[in-house]
């Protein structure tokens, strides 16, 4: 797969990820009622954490589709990881969203603008550390590029 494509699914990946925490954290405070300022936060943490379980498992079977899949006890290593890696960009959005919330920016906003600065240092982080792109497919992205 070329460099392009990958990014391209990345992106889409990615958007529909965020569509999923931006769902995710609209029912936790407008349906299920985490009003407090301490609760939007918890809710905004979950609502993270279950983004990040969808895109592992999207990322893995369409974006880094062309890299050999770990199953078992790899597959969760390979889990672990992929929360690791992602833990910089949900710590900055973690840290950065009270702050925001303060500021008394809208929440949804507040979201998109985490997700948004977090988006590109996670690519590196998930293609160099968790997916493990070979050296061999870099070489094949520069011969065939899409």
């Amino acid at each position: 797969m070329g460099y392009y494509e990958r990014i391209k699914r990345f992106l889409i990946v990615g958007t529909s990820a965020a569509l999923v925490n931006f769902l995710s954290i609209t029912i936790l405070i407008e349906l299920l009622g985490f009003q407090s300022y301490l609760l939007k936060n918890v809710a905004n943490i979950l609502a993270i954490e279950i983004s990040t379980f969808y895109n592992f498992f999207v990322s893995r079977l369409w974006t880094w589709g062309d890299v050999p899949r770990k199953e078992g006890k790899s597959l969760i290593a390979q889990f672990i990881s992929y929360n690791l890696a992602a833990l910089t960009g949900i710590a900055f959005r973690a840290l950065l969203f009270p702050v925001l919330e303060k500021l008394g920016v809208f929440y949804l906003f507040n979201v998109a603008l985490g997700i948004g600065m977090a988006a590109t240092l996670d690519f590196i982080l998930f293609d160099k550390l968790v997916f493990k792109r070979r050296k061999y497919q870099k070489e094949a992205w520069e011969k065939y590029p899409s």
